[in-house]
């Protein structure tokens, strides 16, 4: 059914758990596993949005490699969140976004608003891991 799956993740418990998931989700399926995180500062100088990078880079890369999901699979790019896993999800032509949402209250009620903004723009199935 899915070929190719993107996992948004953050650098976080969380991460780890909604990542277990779409590994189990994409071995269930036969199905190739991108893992993504943003980092959404765009305006910060380039020397510290390097220093994000590097920073935030290996504990994804740590929870990716304990499930065999190799580094070049791995992707840390900065912007708005769900511009940016629509734009990889694209790129790679997903048939499937894998992410996690916070309970919240207010506007954002139902999924947080990156969750939100994938589900309204992503050109593939969606799925929300709630954590």
């Amino acid at each position: 059914m899915y070929k190719t799956i993107i996992c948004a993740i953050e650098a976080s418990d969380e991460g780890q758990e909604v990542l277990s998931k779409a590994h189990e989700l994409s071995q269930l399926y036969q199905a190739k596993l991108f893992v993504t995180h943003i980092i959404p500062y765009t305006l910060l100088p380039k020397d510290y949005q390097k220093e994000l990078k590097e920073s935030a880079l290996p504990s994804i890369e740590l929870n990716a490699a304990s499930l065999g999901i190799s580094k070049k699979d791995v992707s840390v790019t900065f912007g708005k969140p769900y511009e940016q896993i629509c734009i990889l999800a694209e790129r790679k032509k997903a048939d499937l976004i894998i992410l996690g949402t916070h309970s919240k209250k207010g506007i954002h009620a139902l999924i947080g608003s990156t969750a939100n903004g994938v589900a309204n723009y992503a050109k593939c199935d969606v799925s929300l891991i709630k954590i």
